[in-house]
């Protein structure tokens, strides 16, 4: 079978699964709670022992802040403590249909009649249904026919499960963040001076701004972190590595009190960027003198219409605590920017 028909068969099973779910639940649902980045995992113990720490793995991956932080946190629960999980903003649940235990005959009696023969015949392996019991929550289903092809599955889908999952939570992490508090009419004064468009979330403020220079700096403080935006001459040649740093150097070591890039922990990758091919430099600021430091992400892209590189910078400085959440609103607000140019 194809990839590509394999990958149709997914997004129809997820479909039905979800409407099945959906419909066939009668408990009253409430909001999700808890933190975003926290994952509960309902399987039976003795699968779990096996699969376990390979999927902890996968979902826990690091990110370095400059420490090492995972991008998630994946925790364990049994059959019997589901309920005190269940309004959690993600739950997944994983199971074999070949073996008799209670979580498995719980999937069954959850899992629709075609999903169920889908798995059998190995055409099914992993698919979301969100909102299953709460509204807000992400819930990833693994489920195969037996222990061995469980792990066959996950170890070809792995990617792809872990990819859709940081989709969905981005995406609802962006529907919490301008829920309430959006700055719109700092977001139309940033459109009228300056052509551009960003959205903005609560208790952001202009540390810095250069209409002259296209030069403006958004910053929220407690932690401290913030979102530059400017543009520059040049053409798509220049997104390079070395060409971005020097660039964000150049411009930013006006505002940013000394500010340097760790050269020997930064790399450049090749993303998307609002549909259009971009260049994203992932990587640690430091400042020797003021002896602080942590992460940044740098976008870069080239606009062909007006000859122009545009490059959005965010950053977080924030001692003792966990980054990485504070640098995902940061995505969150960097992927809305665009200009008239490009719209």
């Amino acid at each position: 079978m194809k990839i590509s028909e394999m990958l149709k068969k997914f997004l129809v099973s997820a479909l039905t699964l979800m409407f099945g779910l959906l419909n066939s639940s009668c408990d009253i649902k409430v909001g999700a709670l808890g933190y975003p980045q926290e994952i509960f995992v309902l399987a039976d113990s003795l699968l779990w022992n096996e699969v376990g720490m390979e999927i902890t793995e996968v979902f826990e991956t690091p990110v370095y802040t400059p420490v090492s932080e995972p991008s998630f946190s994946v925790r364990w629960i049994p059959l019997e403590e589901l309920n005190d999980y269940k309004d959690r903003m993600n739950v997944f649940l994983i199971g074999v249909a070949g073996e008799d235990n209670p979580t498995t005959n719980y999937l069954k009696s959850i899992l629709p009649a075609e999903i169920q023969a889908g798995v059998e015949n190995d055409q099914n392996f992993h698919f979301f249904s969100d909102n299953v019991f709460a509204y807000g929550q992400i819930n990833l289903f693994l489920y195969a026919r037996d222990r061995n092809t469980f792990i066959e599955r996950f170890n070809q889908y792995q990617d792809d499960a872990f990819s859709e999952f940081n989709k969905r939570y981005y995406r609802r992490l962006s529907e919490d963040m301008f829920k309430t508090g959006e700055q719109e009419d700092l977001e139309r004064l940033i459109l009228e001076k300056y052509g551009w468009e960003i959205r903005i979330q609560h208790d952001y403020f202009i540390a810095t701004q250069d209409i002259n220079a296209k030069y403006i700096w958004l910053r929220r403080m407690d932690p401290d972190r913030w979102i530059s935006i400017w543009e520059g001459e040049g053409i798509a040649a220049d997104l390079t590595l070395d060409a971005i740093i020097g660039a964000r150097e150049k411009v930013l070591g006006k505002y940013y009190e000394g500010d340097r890039v760790d050269r020997d922990e930064t790399y450049l990758m090749n993303v998307q960027f609002n549909g259009r091919p971009a260049s994203k430099i992932v990587g640690i600021w430091q400042n020797d003198s003021l002896l602080v430091g942590g992460p940044f992400r740098t976008y870069a892209f080239h606009d062909s219409l007006t000859a122009k590189i545009y490059y959005i910078d965010i950053a977080v400085m924030a001692p003792s605590k966990q980054k990485k959440p504070y640098l995902d609103q940061l995505e969150v607000m960097a992927n809305t920017f665009g200009t008239a140019s490009i719209e």
